[in-house]
This record gives C-alpha cells, structure tokens and sequence, in this order.
C-alpha cells in the first residue's frame, strides 16, 4: 500500500496585499448556483496559505481561475505542512453586475492526484474597491478530501468557510 492517508484536511486562506488584508464573502441564498460568493478585486495580490494534514502530503502547485502559481513549503512536520503562494488577479475582468463567475481551483499533489473545487466569486473593479470590504470576512476555507482509488484525484466529503 502506498503511504497515502485516507483522508487529506485542507485549508485555504487568502490575504490581500500589501496589508494582510481579510477577503469577505457574500450570502447569496439559492440565487446563484452556490449559496456564498467570495469578493475579490481585480489588478491585486492575495497571498495564499494552504495547510494540508496531515505532514506526510506534498503539494506542488495551486491553480485558481487557469492563473497558476507554485506553493512554496513554509514549514512540516508529521501533522501539518504549511504553503505559501501569490495569486494575482492582474489582467483578470471585472465580473458584470448581478453575475457571478464559477473559478476552477485546483491544486496538484505529489501521490494523493489532483484537489479540484469550484469557488463562486465575483471580481470588482479595482477602482471600485470599497464593495470588496464588506460582507462577512472569513479566515480560511476547509475542505475533509479523500484520495481516489487510482490517486488521481480527491472526492470533497465536506466544505466549511471559517
């Protein structure tokens, strides 16, 4: 058997920069096709941690909206392993008023496959920035994963904003 936990506990957060800023999202009831909806502002930079349990799990890259960037080891040891990565929504489009917009987040493992979610997001017009602060703020999205048969990619059993 290969040394792939059973179940995998991530945690995403996001920051926006240069600040350590916090991220909101909104409560959108059955409107759209989720229930939440997370603010991002374009021409900005978020930085990402994952934390993934338990330590023994190796992540490599993280895609959010086809940007990819590399997830850089912070620390590890046999419960954790904390990364850091930057996204970037320079170039990104501003989401029309009264959409919202379905974002491919991915991220790749070693042995595990591949973590995939659909996060709903709306993306504001960096000059209009004021309606990115305010909602409710949330430290980190967590998600209880587990790895396929074949290791290629990580059923979701639970999603939970914190």
């Amino acid at each position: 058997m290969d040394d792939v936990p059973p179940i995998i506990n991530i945690s995403i957060s996001l920051r926006i920069q240069p600040n350590e800023g916090p991220v909101f999202f909104k409560v959108d009831g059955t409107r759209f096709g989720q229930s939440r909806t997370i603010k991002l502002l374009t021409g900005s930079k978020y930085k990402i941690e994952v934390v993934v349990k338990p330590g023994t799990v190796e992540a490599t890259n993280m895609n959010i909206g086809g940007i990819i960037f590399p997830l850089e080891q912070q620390s590890r040891d046999d419960d954790s392993v904390v990364y850091h990565g930057q996204y970037d929504t320079e170039g990104v489009p501003h989401t029309k008023s009264g959409d919202r917009q379905p974002v491919q987040v991915s991220m790749e493992f070693n042995k595990a496959g591949t973590f995939e979610t659909v996060w709903q997001a709306k993306y504001y017009n960096y000059y209009k920035r004021e309606h990115c602060q305010f909602g409710n703020k949330f430290s980190s999205i967590e998600y209880e994963c587990k790895p396929n048969e074949t290791r290629t990619l990580m059923w979701i059993n639970k999603e939970a904003f914190n």
